[in-house]
C-alpha cells in the first residue's frame, strides 16, 4: 500500500508541455488519469467495504461492521478533481458561482444528484447551471458508500489559515494602507513589520524579529502570525476591518479544538456570521468588488462538516506535504533529470524495499547496537570465558 500511495502521488504531478497545458483532452486524461488510479489504489479495500464483517472490539463484544472511506483532506483544487466540479464553485454545495458571497439557499451535493443529472441533463447545461463535469467517471462509483462530497472535510490550514487569512484578509489590509494613505503608505508598510518585531517574547508566541517580511509563509508562520497581527494593525485601519479579523480568528481557533461541542458549534456559527458581516468593510472601501471567494465560501460548510466528520484535531495537509516531499521531491533531486519519472519510480521501488528490510531487521533484532557494541560484547565473552577456565 505504501508503494501504491508513492505511485499516485507521482500521478498526480503529471505534467504538460507548453503545447498541451491548455490542450483540453489532455487535460481530461490528467483528470480521469487521477481518478482511475485512485481505484486501483483502493481496490483492495473494497472487499472491507462491500461486505459485513464479524469484528470484536475493544469493549469485548462482536459486531457486524462493515467500513467506509474515511475523511478526504485535500486543498480546494484537488476538491474540484475529486467531486468533478467546475474551478470557482463550491465542492459541498450548489450555490451558484456567482451567489456565493450571498446567503442563497442550495441543496448539498451528493452521488445521487451527480448521478441524476448524468441522466437527465446535458453537458452545457450540467457545467452553466450546476458546475458539475460531466464527462469524467470519478473513482467513487466504484465504491460503495463514498460520496465523496461527504468525504471531503475541512482543510483548516489551506482553506482558512493561509487561504482566507494570509491570501485575502492580510493583503486586502495591505491594499487598504497602500489606497487610503497614499503619501505615508511606505511608512506604514515599513511600521507593520516593525510593530510585530516589536512584540515581547511570551509563551506561545513567536518573535518575529524580521516582522512580516519573509518570502515564504509556512503553515507555522500563519498560525503564529494570528496572534500578534490585530495588535500590529491597531490604529492604522477602521474598527470594523478589526472586528474582521477578530470574528475570523475565533472561527479559526474554535474548528481546531481537540473537541467540539455543539455550543462550540454555535459559536463558529456566530464567528461566521459576524466575519461576513464586518468584511463588507472592504468592499465600502473598494477593496475588493465581490467576494466570490470559494475558500470563504466553504467556512459555511464547516459546522455541518464538523457534525458528519467530527473534530480532525489540526488535521491539515502538512501530512501529505511531507509525503510529496519523500515521494516526488527527493527523489526527483536525484534524477538526473531526463525522463525523470521513470527514474523516481524505480527509487521509490529501492526506498520501500530498504524500508521493508529495516522493519524485518528490526523485529528480528538484528539492528539491536552496533558493529562496536557488538565486538565489544564479544570480546568481553572471550574475556569472561577465559577467565573461568580451569588453570
Amino acid at each position: 500500500m505504501h508503494w501504491h500511495v508513492n505511485v499516485l502521488r507521482l500521478l498526480t504531478q503529471v505534467a504538460a508541455t507548453k503545447e498541451y497545458a491548455s490542450d483540453t483532452e489532455f487535460c481530461k486524461f490528467r483528470w480521469q488519469l487521477f481518478h482511475t488510479s485512485l481505484t486501483a489504489v483502493l481496490k483492495t479495500l473494497k472487499p472491507g467495504i462491500s461486505k459485513l464483517q464479524i469484528i470484536h472490539w475493544a469493549d469485548g463484544h462482536f459486531c457486524c461492521t462493515v467500513y467506509s472511506l474515511g475523511p478526504y483532506i485535500v486543498d480546494y483544487e484537488e476538491q474540484l478533481l475529486l467531486a468533478c466540479i467546475v474551478h470557482g464553485w463550491c465542492a459541498h454545495c450548489t450555490t451558484v458561482h456567482g451567489q456565493l458571497d450571498t446567503n442563497a439557499t442550495a441543496i448539498c451535493h451528493c452521488q445521487k444528484l451527480t448521478e441524476t443529472l448524468v441522466e437527465n441533463m446535458t453537458l452545457g447545461v450540467m457545467w452553466d447551471e450546476y458546475g458539475t463535469v460531466r464527462d469524467l467517471v470519478p473513482f467513487m462509483n466504484d465504491f460503495p458508500q463514498a460520496d465523496i462530497h461527504k468525504l471531503i472535510a475541512p482543510n483548516i490550514l489551506h482553506q482558512l489559515i493561509k487561504g482566507g487569512y494570509k491570501d485575502h484578509l492580510v493583503y486586502w489590509v495591505e491594499t487598504y494602507v497602500c489606497k487610503q494613505f497614499i503619501y505615508t503608505c511606505n511608512l506604514l508598510m515599513l511600521a507593520l513589520p516593525a510593530r510585530i518585531a516589536a512584540v515581547e517574547s511570551f509563551s506561545g508566541l513567536w518573535h518575529f524579529l524580521q516582522g512580516c517580511g519573509f518570502k515564504q509563509w509556512t503553515g507555522d508562520d500563519s498560525k503564529s502570525m494570528m496572534k500578534v497581527y490585530i495588535a500590529a494593525i491597531e490604529g492604522h485601519v477602521p474598527t470594523e476591518i478589526g472586528c474582521t479579523f477578530c470574528a475570523y480568528l475565533e472561527c479559526c481557533y474554535l474548528v481546531q479544538q481537540n473537541i467540539i461541542s455543539e455550543s462550540a458549534i454555535s459559536k463558529i456559527e456566530d464567528a461566521i456570521r459576524w466575519f461576513h458581516h464586518y468584511k463588507e468593510v472592504f468592499k465600502i472601501h473598494k477593496i475588493v468588488m465581490t467576494f466570490l471567494l470559494p475558500c470563504q465560501h466553504a467556512a459555511k460548510h464547516y459546522p455541518s462538516l464538523v457534525r458528519l466528520s467530527g473534530a480532525l484535531n489540526c488535521l491539515c495537509l502538512s501530512i501529505t506535504k511531507t509525503k510529496h516531499i519523500c515521494a516526488v521531491k527527493k527523489p526527483y533531486w536525484h534524477t538526473n533529470k531526463f525522463k525523470a519519472l521513470d527514474q523516481m519510480l524505480v527509487i521509490n521501488q529501492w526506498l520501500d524495499k530498504i524500508s521493508a528490510a529495516h522493519a524485518n531487521f528490526s523485529n528480528c533484532r538484528m539492528l539491536k547496537g552496533s558493529v562496536l557494541s557488538g565486538a565489544l560484547s564479544l570480546i568481553g565473552m572471550v574475556f569472561h570465558s577465559f577467565n573461568m577456565s580451569p588453570h
